[in-house]
């Protein structure tokens, strides 16, 4: 058996919501995506009339993926994501990894860029996208599980539920959670940590 870390990102590793840091930058590097933005605004009647699904609508918010390069998304994680990190969760993060915890990343958000981490992780479980197309689920709820399992039994790892980690801000996150025994609660306000309880 393995000790794991299982850790949410926005708004349990860093303050705010990481695409929505992406829709920002790249607004101001091409102003004329505003427009895109109708497109959004349509899907989310349609979702909420429950004719598209959660990854149509979400890849109307993902079009910066197909405007912005590997490059220039590795600097808007460099200066729009890492700035905004709270610095006690990235601690928390390498504190668990020196107690030989596995330490895994498992977010809803794109490993587009994502994969640009300086954070201490061992496994990135993202959403998986290309050119702005989401493959497969979006990696939120009981999808995080489902990637978790698959990636634990291809590597034929067992949880060490005992003495293994979770933390999120999220009841979304639920389904995460219950594959350990200790479970933490990020506020969103100031990043603080207390008992997840449910």
């Amino acid at each position: 058996m393995v000790k794991c870390a299982f850790f949410d990102f926005d708004n349990t590793i860093v303050h705010g919501d990481s695409i929505v840091k992406l829709l920002k930058y790249a607004l101001k590097k091409h102003p004329l995506s505003v427009f895109r933005f109708l497109k959004t605004l349509l899907y989310a009647l349609l979702y909420v009339l429950h004719l598209v699904t959660h990854e149509q609508l979400k890849e109307t918010i993902l079009f910066p993926l197909r405007l912005l390069n590997d490059k220039e998304l590795e600097v808007f994680y460099q200066t729009s994501v890492m700035p905004d990190y709270y610095p006690h969760m990235a601690e928390e993060m390498q504190k668990r990894k020196e107690e030989g915890c596995i330490i895994f990343l498992v977010t809803a958000s794109s490993e587009a860029y994502m994969k640009y981490t300086d954070l201490p992780v061992d496994v990135l479980i993202g959403t998986k996208t290309e050119n702005g197309h989401i493959i497969g689920r979006n990696c939120k709820g009981a999808s995080k599980v489902e990637r978790i399992e698959a990636y634990l039994k291809d590597h034929q790892m067992i949880i060490d539920y005992e003495h293994s980690y979770g933390y999120s801000d999220s009841r979304h996150d639920i389904p995460m959670l219950n594959l350990v025994k200790n479970r933490f609660k990020v506020d969103k306000k100031d990043g603080h940590l207390s008992p997840f309880i449910y």
